[in-house]
């Protein structure tokens, strides 16, 4: 397919001197696009992203397109996480200081029990935090995830990035070579993550050992025990070597299985024995954003 080029959109609002309206802009987008203004809705922008030969040179017009994509994924995400609700934890220590959690009252009348004078260590307070997991989250974004699949993947992450904190999160692209798009300790927000995925093009073969030898190094950065690696693929690698000994590296590795006709589901379980794991099937793309959420809720809580 010959490469569609876009000019001469300096913004989304006339400026008097030639600019196009906010209105002119989206009819341009949609052209660029093959759709009809009818057809053009932030999610079919998003499926487009990476499924188009267009080539938008125009900053103005290019940013408009991220902008409408990335809005509707996290739209998406929202909608199905709801709430954020984070995981917390209760940690018990003897109380120090005096306003630093409540006084655990079960705890210490049975350290009390028995005894004429207490000692400071019968004294346990009783606090709750939020718990923390670090993850890796390793993503194929290779040229078989245009389009379609790629916007749900996005969707995918975005659940995830709205479940962790976002210093805790790493995201990992990977076809031919893998790459590094957000590091755990930088502070990125779910809208960032969208976007930069949103942007990456979907091309060449699928390196399943370079993703999770980029997910490993990231994960070797974090500073929690529980740190997790997540990968999405269907166990088909064209490029690198054996996936096997990386994910033996991972202190624990999750695999979500998206299901097709030509997945190597015994891959899939070899990856997610050796880093501690398990599988987690997903029907195809459209089911990925939903298992994520079970994901995120029955194992990184």
């Amino acid at each position: 397919m010959l490469a569609v080029v876009v000019t001469g959109v300096p913004g989304e609002r006339g400026d008097g001197k030639g600019g196009a309206s906010h209105a002119d802009a989206l009819g341009m987008l949609a052209g660029a696009l093959g759709l009809s203004e009818a057809d053009l809705t932030g999610w079919t922008v998003a499926e487009s992203l990476s499924a188009t030969a267009v080539e938008l040179r125009d900053r103005g017009l290019r940013d408009l397109a991220r902008r409408i994509a990335t809005r509707a994924v996290l739209r998406l995400a929202h909608e199905l996480v709801g709430p954020i609700q984070p995981s917390r934890r209760v940690v018990r220590e003897i109380m120090s200081e005096p306003f630093r959690g409540e006084l655990d009252d079960e705890t210490t009348l049975e350290n009390l029990l028995g005894k004429e004078f207490p000692d400071p260590e019968d004294w346990v307070s009783a606090r709750r935090e939020t718990r923390r997991t670090q993850v890796a989250l390793m993503m194929d974004t290779s040229l078989s995830m245009s389009g379609r699949n790629l916007a749900l993947a996005a969707v995918a992450a975005a659940v995830l990035a709205f479940s962790v904190r976002s210093e805790d999160l790493a995201v990992i692209a990977f076809e031919s070579t893998a790459k590094a798009l957000t590091h755990l300790g930088e502070r990125n927000s779910a809208a960032k993550v969208v976007e930069t995925l949103l942007t990456q093009p979907a091309r060449g073969f699928t390196n399943i050992e370079d993703g999770l030898a980029v997910g490993r190094r990231e994960l070797a950065k974090g500073d929690n025990p529980r740190r997790v690696g997540l990968l999405i693929t269907d166990g088909v690698f064209t490029a690198g070597g054996d996936p096997l000994p990386e994910a033996a590296l991972f202190p624990r590795l999750f695999v979500l299985l998206t299901e097709d006709y030509v997945m190597d589901e015994e891959l899939c379980a070899r990856m997610a024995r050796a880093g501690r794991g398990s599988v987690v099937r997903v029907s195809g793309y459209d089911d990925l954003p939903a298992r994520m959420l079970q994901v995120v809720t029955r194992l990184l809580r």
